[in-house]
């Protein structure tokens, strides 16, 4: 397993889910997003089972500091800005 102190990438290292697919992330240099992965649930079907709002609800900061869910489902650590409100999707 890859030590967390030496991920070449920003960390996530917090995750509260929101009403409406929202998530809240610190990330290690203590910014805060707020991510929308609406986009993401209605047009990937791998990630149907986070249209469930109590399954949303179990999302987690996974040992490589990306989000994930325990049906497997996740969002890599340098894909999370591209879900940030606001954010260029062009990133």
């Amino acid at each position: 397993m890859i030590s967390a102190s030496k991920i070449p990438w920003r960390k996530a290292v917090r995750v509260e889910p929101d009403h409406g697919y929202r998530l809240h992330v610190l990330m290690e240099d203590d910014e805060e997003m707020e991510l929308d992965i609406t986009h993401l649930l209605t047009t990937r079907e791998s990630f149907w089972r986070l249209k469930n709002f109590i399954y949303f609800q179990k999302v987690a900061v996974d040992p490589l500091c990306g989000l994930c869910w325990p049906g497997g489902e996740d969002i890599a650590p340098d894909r999370i800005p591209h879900y940030a409100v606001g954010a260029d999707k062009d990133m």
